[in-house]
């Protein structure tokens, strides 16, 4: 929401909605209403709503942005599909250094978790450094040295902005303030989804193995919000000699845990074949050069964003019809993300802002659609 204001400065539309993409582009994963609150020449308040695909309640949130469009904090409702609270997460994203473009270059967000009744349960923090994520904490309520803590190190994911697409998750989980208690390795397909997870407990000391743990989620399917949907996940438990202790398939179905049981001699879990990708609309394609183009570079001269903006062929102002921008990684040169807005159902008053109609506005990520956004005047 705070992209759209600063992309369309401060015509605020009358209502905005928005879908979101699984990671093939296609499946609904979330849709979305936004409204705008407080609008001032400092910033404003935008009050949204999301719904799972099937329009179950998901979350309320509500965002502060300043005059630039920049998120200043959250405070987010997470609903179960009944439409109560399960718990409430409040966001600080002043200790973020953004780019040029204003996009999260640096620093940390701040996140404060509570349950349902407002207790605070845990404390976040999701660090980025060359302009990806670095790593993301967890740490629970409690006295000092006796809180656990969850990390999660990007160091060796493959990520394409904000996408994850292959490479791996370390993911540590500490109790009693710094004892290490287990530490895991994640194995991501090329849609950001563990294909297994390999897992070693430790002993009281944080130094002893325990044991180490084989998940293989070979045998599930994900929905787009990558959450394991349907299928059996096999998850065998090793000796620190290697020695097979147990072996369990777990089963869902229509995202819930129906069975655990002992894994059967010579029971095979079949693989999840995965679908024939469904056709999705790619970025636009101009079939002429564009009336303007302006570039946004880094302190070493890498292009971290460019804009192209067409105007309507012999129209008597200047009137927009479509702009493409794209997102470049730190190398300057790797695309990372595109922005194609259509300005082609909308009107504009004499001031070239917005005045009426509808601006479509589409991001897509590694070449893969993320969203869509309907944007009415």
């Amino acid at each position: 929401m705070a992209e759209t204001i600063a992309r369309f400065g401060k015509s605020m539309p009358k209502s905005i909605s928005v879908v979101h993409y699984g990671p093939d582009g296609a499946q609904v994963a979330l849709t979305g209403k936004a409204t705008y609150a407080e609008v001032s020449d400092t910033g404003a308040k935008v009050q949204y709503k999301s719904s799972l695909a099937g329009g179950a309640p998901h979350a309320q949130s509500e965002v502060v942005v300043d005059a630039q469009g920049r998120v200043q904090t959250s405070t987010t409702k997470l609903l179960n599909t009944d439409g109560s609270l399960r718990k409430q997460v409040s966001g600080d994203y002043g200790g973020l250094v953004l780019n040029a473009a204003g996009w999260p270059a640096s620093g940390t967000a701040k996140l404060s978790i509570a349950d349902p009744q407002g207790k605070p349960t845990d404390e976040a923090a999701l660090e980025y450094a060359q302009e990806l994520f670095s790593t993301y904490t967890m740490t629970s309520a409690g006295p000092p040295g006796s809180a656990s803590r969850f990390e999660i190190d990007f160091s060796k994911a493959k990520l394409v902005g904000t996408r994850l697409m292959g490479g791996e998750l370390g993911i540590s989980y500490y109790s009693s303030g710094s004892t290490l208690t287990t530490a895991s390795r994640s194995i991501l397909t090329a849609q950001g989804v563990p294909s297994e997870l390999r897992s070693t407990n430790y002993a009281a000391d944080g130094t002893t193995v325990k044991e180490t743990v084989h998940s293989d989620y070979g045998g599930v399917a994900f929905d787009p919000r990558g959450a394991i949907e349907d299928g059996a996940l096999m998850i065998k438990v090793y000796s620190p000699q290697g020695k097979e202790k147990s072996a369990s398939v777990f089963r869902f179905r229509d995202g819930l845990l129906v069975s655990r049981a002992k894994l059967k001699p010579g029971e095979v879990i079949q693989p999840v074949l995965a679908a024939a990708p469904k056709s999705v609309p790619g970025p636009w394609s101009p079939n002429r050069p564009a009336d303007k183009v302006s570039d946004t570079t880094r302190p070493d001269g890498t292009l971290i964003e460019r804009r192209q903006d067409w105007q309507v062929p012999g129209a008597s102002n200047p009137t927009p019809q479509r702009s493409v921008i794209t997102g470049y990684s730190t190398d300057g040169t790797t695309v990372i993300r595109i922005i194609d807005i259509d300005f082609r159902a909308a009107q504009f008053g004499p001031s070239g802002q917005p005045v009426g109609g509808t601006v479509i506005s589409t991001k897509f990520e590694a070449g893969i659609r993320a969203s869509t956004t309907n944007i009415s005047y």
